[in-house]
């Protein structure tokens, strides 16, 4: 049966460029739905995702996407306000 849970992924500069959606996919055969990001160049960002698969997939995925720098946290579904967008 498959999981679904929403993540907010936190990127330092030096991950910007690391095709972490890419990975979710064809790694860990997660459907991932993109829901909102502010990711800059020259500062880093963060991502909200909604991911869907396999509770297995979805932890070894959450483990690698730590192990790469990532912080990752379980999104809590509360509004960003306006002033962090």
């Amino acid at each position: 049966m498959d999981t679904e849970k929403k993540y907010r992924i936190h990127f330092p500069l030096a991950q910007i460029s690391t095709p972490i959606v890419t990975h979710l996919v064809t790694d860990y055969d997660l459907s991932p739905n993109l829901l909102r990001a502010d990711i800059d160049a020259k500062n880093g960002g963060w991502l909200v995702v909604g991911l869907t698969g396999q509770k297995p997939q979805l932890e070894s995925a959450l483990s690698w996407l730590r192990d790469q720098g990532l912080d990752v946290e379980e999104d809590s579904g509360q509004k960003v306000p306006v002033e962090e967008i």
